[in-house]
C-alpha cells in the first residue's frame, strides 16, 4: 500500500468526482480538480522528476510553496515517482516553484507513468526528525480517516498548508484515504468560511472552526 495506490483506488472507484477545491482569498482564485485530473498531473510530475531531475526511490523532494494547488500535484507526483517528501531538509529539488514554469515543464510530459511501482518500504515522508515509509504513510492516513469518521463523501475544509504533518494529513492524505475530498482555503478570510462551508457542503474542518462541524485535530 502507498499513496499512489490510494489514488489508483479512487481512480477506479469514482474518477470524475472533484477531490480538490482550492481557494486563495488573497487573489480570489478558485480551482477544482477531479481525481482523474490529479492522477494525470501526478503521473506527468513523476515523469518530470525522474527524467529531468534524476529522482530515484527515496530521494528527498521539498514542497515550495506549501499553499498552492500545484503543491498537491507536486506531492502526489513525488510519491508516484517514489520520492520522499521532506519537510525538514533543504533538498536540491523543490516543486512546484513558479507556477507558470512548473506547468510549462509538466504538461509536455507523457501521460503514462515511466517510473516503476513504489515499493512499500520506500521512504515517503520525513518530518520533525521522523520518517515514514510508503506503506506506513498510507496506513496511517487510512487509520486517521477511520478514527475521525472521514468516509466516502466526506468533505474537509482545511486552512492548513502542506509544510507540516498536520497540514499534509488534513489537506491531502486523510481525505484521499477516506474516499472524501478537500476544500483547501489559503490566505483564508475567516468571515467567508461559514458561508463557504455551506456552499461546498463541508462535513469536517481542519485548522479552522465552523459552528456545527467537527474539527480534525
Amino acid at each position: 500500500m502507498s499513496v499512489p495506490a490510494l489514488l489508483a483506488t479512487e481512480l477506479r472507484h469514482d474518477s470524475a468526482r472533484p477531490f480538490l477545491t482550492w481557494y486563495d482569498d488573497a487573489t480570489g482564485e478558485r480551482i477544482e480538480l477531479s481525481i482523474t485530473t490529479l492522477a494525470n498531473w501526478a503521473a506527468k510530475t513523476a515523469n518530470l522528476l525522474v527524467d529531468e531531475h534524476a529522482i530515484e526511490a527515496g530521494d528527498p523532494v521539498r514542497l515550495l510553496p506549501a499553499n498552492h494547488w500545484l503543491t498537491v500535484v507536486a506531492a502526489l507526483g513525488a510519491w508516484t515517482a517514489g520520492a520522499c517528501v521532506d519537510l525538514d531538509a533543504d533538498g536540491d529539488v523543490s516543486v512546484p516553484g513558479d507556477a507558470a514554469s512548473f506547468i510549462a515543464a509538466v504538461l509536455p510530459q507523457p501521460d503514462a507513468l515511466l517510473a516503476p511501482p513504489v515499493a512499500p518500504t520506500t521512504a515517503a515522508l520525513r518530518a520533525n526528525g521522523r520518517e515514514w515509509t510508503a506503506q506506513e504513510l498510507a496506513t496511517a492516513a487510512s487509520n486517521a480517516a477511520t478514527g475521525h469518521g472521514v468516509s466516502r463523501g466526506a468533505r474537509i475544509m482545511s486552512t492548513l498548508s502542506l509544510d507540516s504533518v498536520d497540514g499534509m494529513d488534513a489537506t491531502l492524505l486523510v481525505p484521499l484515504a477516506g474516499g472524501g475530498s478537500v476544500v483547501w482555503c489559503v490566505n483564508a478570510d475567516a468571515t467567508r468560511l461559514a458561508a463557504r462551508a455551506a456552499t461546498e457542503r463541508v462535513t469536517h474542518t481542519a485548522g479552522c472552526d465552523v459552528e456545527g462541524l467537527p474539527r480534525l485535530d
